[in-house]
C-alpha cells in the first residue's frame, strides 16, 4: 500500500478510536440509575459503534449502515445513550461528501432512525428528538456534498489543466516543426539556386577551358561571384537564426532578405547560367508587406531555379504584374527546340555550340547535349508553403505547346490561407 493511502487510513483510524475510546469512557463512568450497567458486551458494542468509521472513505455506504447497526443494538441491549450517537452522524459526512446526493439521503435514513432511537432511549422532549433528527443529518449531508461539489470540480480542474498542458506541448511542438520547415525552405532557396548556376558554370568551363579560354574565365569568375552571393545569403540566413525573441526591436530579419528589387541581379544570374530570360514588368510597384516582398523573390528564385536545372538553354518569359490588391508573377519556360520539353525528357537539352555562344549549357555528354542538374523534389513543395503563408495561390504545370509556367497571385492585404483541398502543380 502507498504512503498516500496510508494517511488517511492513519486518520481515519485515529477517529474511529477515538470515537471508541471516548464512547467507552463515558460508558463506564456515566452509569444514570434505570439503564443497564455498562459492562463487557457494552464495551464491545460502543467499539462496533465506532470502528466502521475506519473504511468511512472506500465503503462509505456500509460504513453508514454498519455504525447504525451497531449504536441500535447498543441502545436496543438498554445501555444508557452516551456519544456513540456522532458515530452515525460521521459516517453520513463522509457518505455526502464521495457520492451523489441521492445515494446520501438515502443513507440519512438509519441515521435519522437511530437518533430518534436515541432520544427515545434517553427520555428527551419530543421536539428535541425532532430537532436531533432533522438537524444532524442536515448539517452532515451540507457540509459532505459541499465537499462533494468541491472534489468534482477539483477534477474538472486538472482534467482541463492536463488539456492545457497537452495543448500547450502540441503547439510547442508544431511551432518547432513549422520552424524547422522555415530554415529548410530558406536553405534551400538558397543553396539550390546558387549550386545549380555554379554547377552549370563549371561544366562550361570544363568544356571550353582548352578551345576558349575567355569563356571559361568568364564562367569561373560566375562561379565566385555565385559562391559569394550563397555566402552572403547563408550569412544572412544564420544571423536571424541567432536572434533572439526578445531583440525584435533591434531590427527585423526581413530587411536583409532579398527582395523584388533584386530582380535584375537574379536574372543576370539565370542569364550566365544558360537561360534566355525576358523580363516584363506591369503596374505601378508600390511599397510591399515584408513577408510579400521576400516571398515574390523566392517564387521567381526557385522557378528560375528549376529551369535552369530542367530545361538548361530555354527561353523563359517571366512577368510581374503590380496591383492595388496583389502582386501576379508567372514564370514560363519554352521547350527547347532540340525536341521535347523541360519536363525530364530527352528534349531538356540545349547544344554544345550554344554554351560556346551564349554560355547556356551544362556539362556536355557524350551524345552532344548539356546534362541537366538533378533536383530534390522539394522545390514546388517550398513555394507552396511559402504562398499559402502569405494567403496567396499557386500554380505550377506543364502548359500546352510544350514547357512549364508557374504562376503565384499574392495579395497585399490579409487574406485566408490556402485550403488543403487547393489543386497542387506538378513537382519538377
Amino acid at each position: 500500500m502507498s504512503l498516500p493511502r496510508l494517511r488517511p487510513l492513519a486518520v481515519d483510524s485515529a477517529i474511529a478510536l477515538g470515537f471508541a475510546a471516548v464512547g467507552c469512557i463515558a460508558g463506564a463512568y456515566y452509569q444514570p440509575p434505570g439503564w443497564r450497567a455498562f459492562d463487557g458486551p457494552g464495551y464491545v458494542l460502543a467499539c462496533l459503534t465506532a470502528l466502521p468509521l475506519v473504511a468511512r472513505r472506500r465503503f462509505p455506504f456500509p460504513a453508514v449502515l454498519a455504525s447504525a447497526a451497531g449504536y441500535a443494538v447498543y441502545l436496543g441491549c438498554g445501555y444508557q445513550p452516551s456519544v456513540n450517537f456522532w458515530a452515525p452522524a460521521v459516517a453520513l459526512l463522509s457518505l455526502a461528501g464521495r457520492r451523489p446526493l441521492g445515494v446520501a439521503l438515502a443513507g440519512a435514513v438509519p441515521v435519522v432512525a437511530v437518533i430518534v432511537l436515541s432520544g427515545v432511549s434517553g427520555r428527551l422532549h419530543p421536539a428535541l428528538t425532532a430537532a436531533q433528527a432533522l438537524l444532524v443529518p442536515v448539517v452532515a449531508i451540507a457540509f459532505g456534498h459541499t465537499r462533494h461539489l468541491l472534489v468534482r470540480a477539483n477534477a474538472r480542474l486538472r482534467d482541463v489543466t492536463a488539456e492545457l498542458v497537452a495543448e500547450q506541448e502540441e503547439r510547442a511542438r508544431d511551432a518547432v516543426t513549422l520552424e524547422r520547415m522555415a530554415i529548410a525552405r530558406e536553405l534551400h532557396d538558397v543553396v539550390a539556386h546558387h549550386m545549380s548556376v555554379i554547377t552549370i558554370q563549371a561544366g562550361l568551363a570544363e568544356t571550353v577551358l582548352t578551345s576558349d579560354v575567355p569563356l571559361a574565365r568568364k564562367a569561373l569568375g560566375h562561379i565566385a561571384l555565385t559562391g559569394r552571393e550563397a555566402l552572403d545569403e547563408l550569412r544572412r540566413l544564420l544571423t536571424v537564426l541567432r536572434v533572439r525573441s526578445d531583440d525584435d526591436g533591434q531590427g527585423t530579419p526581413y530587411g536583409a532578405a532579398p527582395r523584388l528589387d533584386r530582380l535584375p541581379d537574379l536574372i543576370s544570374g539565370a542569364t550566365a547560367a544558360g537561360l534566355d530570360v525576358r523580363f516584363t514588368a506591369r503596374g505601378e510597384p508600390g511599397p510591399l508587406p515584408p513577408v510579400v516582398d521576400v516571398c515574390a523573390y523566392r517564387v521567381v528564385q526557385e522557378a528560375l531555379t528549376n529551369v535552369i536545372k530542367h530545361a538548361p538553354g530555354a527561353r523563359v518569359t517571366l512577368t510581374v504584374d503590380h496591383t492595388p490588391d496583389e502582386v501576379v508573377l508567372v514564370v514560363r519556360n519554352d521547350a527547347v527546340r532540340d525536341g521535347g520539353g523541360p519536363d525530364g525528357s530527352d528534349g531538356r537539352a540545349g547544344r554544345a555550340g550554344r554554351a560556346a555562344h551564349g554560355g547556356r549549357a551544362g556539362r556536355t555528354r557524350t551524345d552532344g547535349r548539356p546534362e541537366t542538374v538533378p533536383g530534390t523534389g522539394l522545390g514546388l513543395i517550398g513555394m507552396r508553403e511559402r504562398v499559402k503563408i502569405c494567403g496567396g495561390r499557386l500554380s505550377a504545370a506543364p502548359h500546352d505547346g510544350g514547357g512549364f509556367e508557374v504562376a503565384a497571385v499574392l495579395p497585399l492585404r490579409a487574406s485566408r490561407h490556402a485550403s488543403p483541398g487547393e489543386p497542387e502543380g506538378q513537382e519538377r
